[in-house]
């Protein structure tokens, strides 16, 4: 008579139980990274302290929504619910910093109604998937909604506050001198600029620039754990970054007085999904040094 290995049955059911718990694991980890993280809108309050901040300035509020890559992986859905949310929180100014498609530019006529439901005065720039579609189209449509685009040029949004904007780094023309050149001397200047790593040419230029508003990185979509925090101070890396946004792919920076941040994005792209990176609203308040 032939004895049973008892030995090697219960490890080949232990092994079956740890490839069916670990499938039921996958499945889910795809599910919540495709279906839940991509549409589960994060909230970031950041203070943003800036040195000689005028006192009348301080407690102003500024939203900012970046990336929103309308596409088939991002409906215009998606950007209706983020303007309710951005509304709710009371901002006096909007920031859009550019990506507002995904490679086809028609997917910009879903721009037009939700940016025309913001209760704030809404200011952008382009980014690199706005020229790599048909910038034209895209103009046309923010330009429907109701919104200032500024591309090396800058606007007075208060007094002693300006905003400059610079054109696309990767794809565009971006002019950082002819941004500022009309923004008098002695007042807050702030930067809208896609690409985070433009905050580099900033710093070599000693432009008066306090803050710098960005995308285009998307934080990375999906990031990795890790034991040490990074110079963005998140125990996470990104192992994917695009050009222009690997210096300061996430977050708020500070070197010297000035300071960087780069926002997570709203919509996906090239991939639909995120994994410990959520799409993201700012709400940034002004305040003076400390």
């Amino acid at each position: 008579m032939t004895i049973p290995n008892r030995s090697y049955t219960l490890t080949r059911r232990r092994l079956l139980q740890w490839l069916g718990g670990l499938t039921v694991t996958g499945v889910a980890a795809l599910t919540y990274s495709r279906l839940v993280e991509p549409r589960w809108i994060d909230i970031e309050e950041i203070t943003l302290r800036i040195p000689r901040l005028p006192d009348w300035l301080a407690g102003r509020r500024i939203a900012q929504l970046s990336d929103l890559h309308l596409c088939e992986m991002t409906s215009p859905a998606q950007l209706d619910e983020a303007v309710t949310l951005v509304n709710q929180l009371h901002p006096d100014w909007l920031f859009l910093t550019g990506d507002y498609v995904g490679d086809n530019a028609d997917y910009a006529e879903g721009l037009v109604e939700p940016l025309r439901r913001v209760q704030a005065p809404v200011y952008a720039v382009y980014g690199n998937h706005d020229y790599w579609s048909n910038l034209r189209v895209v103009r046309e449509m923010l330009q429907q909604a109701g919104v200032t685009t500024l591309r090396n040029e800058a606007t007075r949004l208060e007094d002693g506050l300006w905003l400059g904007g610079v054109d696309d780094v990767w794809s565009g023309r971006p002019d950082l001198e002819a941004t500022l050149r009309d923004i008098p001397p002695r007042v807050t200047t702030l930067l809208l600029a896609h690409e985070p790593d433009y905050f580099d040419r900033v710093l070599q230029r000693a432009a008066p620039v306090a803050a710098q508003f960005s995308g285009h990185s998307h934080g990375g979509q999906v990031r990795v754990p890790t034991l040490r925090p990074g110079p963005d101070g998140l125990r996470t890396y990104a192992p994917i970054l695009p050009r222009y946004g690997r210096q300061y792919p996430i977050g708020l920076r500070q070197i010297g007085d000035q300071q960087v941040y780069t926002n997570r994005g709203l919509g996906v792209w090239p991939v639909p999904y995120r994994i410990n990176c959520r799409p993201e609203i700012t709400l940034f308040t002004l305040q003076p040094a400390l």
